[in-house]
């Protein structure tokens, strides 16, 4: 019987500017580099999104695009009752989820057929409302992998009254689907999991997993050069030869933990006068009040740059770069954040040591013994922390970066999948 796979997904596919949109477009990138080998047809239903948009992706959209077309499936685009124009206004509000799944189920009964074999994965917290109407799609030879990407109870983000009522939604779809013999909720790693269980009553097995990782060769280049300040200037960055950098990245977002991140180094910075603290934190995550929050913070603060650029050029050269002393993870509210693996990868041959926050998934990528755990609410252990990893001794230092590197492959993406598939798909 011939595999028919469906992708559900939002970013990544018209668009990319988050995590959530690095595992779609990697699950596409594997797709497509097993689609000769595998009997296999895939359709992607997307959020739609307006191709005349600043937000939209051409090289993402066409590599979806391509996947489909060489694999005989469908790309389709799901309402959602907004024009498309931004990441923000697509996916918003309860209504917008509503709208994609029940769009999502047209869009299944128009292309399933009983004589596939038919699985669904669901990409991402909002199409957990699919649950809801899966009663609905009308071919039943159909299994259903819903990804949740974050929870209520696990990002604190929005009113109380939105997070509550979201919550609530949360725990009905989590219900429904235990009731579905044919569906699974899927953690992206272990320590989400483990929040799923305590604030849901998730129970999760071996293979109920699609762990986190990269598709290394995109970073080939990077892995294969060393770089020092005077490499910064082609990015506007200014920092002097003898200068060090403490680094952190990612969309600025109350769940990256820059806000407390900012507030540590206003208690380490005297004690570190040659270290600059680099903050490559793009302000496109609609949390502008919390950008400026943290740029508030630092804002009499010496030593201090804020990058709001996306180019991840940048933060591959400052983690490729010589002078780049200490890594920061520290966040809060992430599942499994991708910056965790690439500070990881990154660090092959490099001097940097990686601060990783013990209180959400960043740990999943760092044994204790790889780097140095912290508590990033703790604004005074963070700030000891970073003068601790400042001031390590260089042998120490290897031998934490080494332990680590000898681990990276078990975040490899194409063979995660691989094994995704072997435990669930077949």
């Amino acid at each position: 019987m011939k595999k028919h796979v469906i992708m559900a997904t939002y970013d990544g596919i018209g668009t990319h500017y988050s995590g959530v949109g690095t595992i779609a477009k990697n699950i596409v990138s594997f797709l497509t580099d097993i689609s000769n080998s595998l009997d296999m047809k895939v359709s992607i239903a997307y959020i739609n999104v307006d191709k005349t948009s600043a937000v939209f992706n051409k090289d993402c959209f066409e590599a979806a695009n391509n996947l489909v077309n060489k694999t005989g499936g469908q790309m389709v685009p799901l309402c959602n009752s907004t024009k498309g124009q931004s990441e923000w206004d697509m996916w918003r509000s309860f209504n917008e989820w509503n709208f994609s799944c029940v769009s999502l189920v047209t869009t299944l009964n128009l292309l399933l057929k009983e004589d596939e074999d038919n699985v669904i994965i669901l990409n991402d917290t909002p199409f957990l409302f699919f649950a809801k109407y899966r009663d609905l799609v009308t071919v039943k030879n159909l299994k259903c992998f819903y990804f949740p990407l974050s929870t209520g109870k696990n990002h604190a983000f929005g009113d109380e009254e939105w997070r509550n009522n979201r919550i609530r939604v949360e725990k009905k779809c989590f219900e429904l689907i235990e009731l579905e013999k044919d569906s699974k909720v899927i953690s992206l790693g272990k320590k989400f999991a483990e929040r799923m269980h305590e604030d849901y009553g998730l129970n999760f097995h071996e293979k109920d997993y699609l762990q986190n990782g990269l598709c290394f060769e995109k970073y080939k280049d990077f892995l294969d050069e060393k770089f020092n300040n005077k490499d910064l200037l082609k990015f506007g960055i200014d920092i002097s030869e003898d200068k060090k950098i403490i680094f952190a990245w990612g969309r600025c977002s109350i769940a990256k933990g820059f806000k407390e991140l900012a507030q540590a180094w206003v208690l380490a910075y005297i004690s570190l006068p040659d270290h600059f603290l680099v903050l490559q934190i793009p302000n496109n995550s609609g949390e502008n009040e919390y950008f400026q929050e943290v740029k508030n913070i630092l804002s009499d603060i010496p030593r201090v740059i804020i990058i709001d650029d996306f180019n991840p050029n940048i933060w591959k050269t400052i983690l490729r770069n010589q002078n780049t002393d200490v890594v920061c993870i520290p966040s809060l509210m992430d599942p499994f954040p991708h910056t965790s693996i690439e500070a990881k990868l990154l660090s092959k041959d490099m001097n940097y040591i990686t601060l990783i926050s013990d209180v959400d998934g960043a740990v999943d990528a760092f044994e204790k013994d790889e780097c140095i755990y912290v508590n990033p609410r703790d604004s005074a252990e963070f700030s000891k922390k970073i003068i601790e990893a400042v001031n390590l001794e260089y042998s120490k230092r290897k031998e934490i970066i080494d332990r680590s590197d000898k681990t990276i492959e078990k975040f490899n993406f194409p063979e995660i999948m691989l094994r995704f598939i072997k435990d669930n798909l077949n």
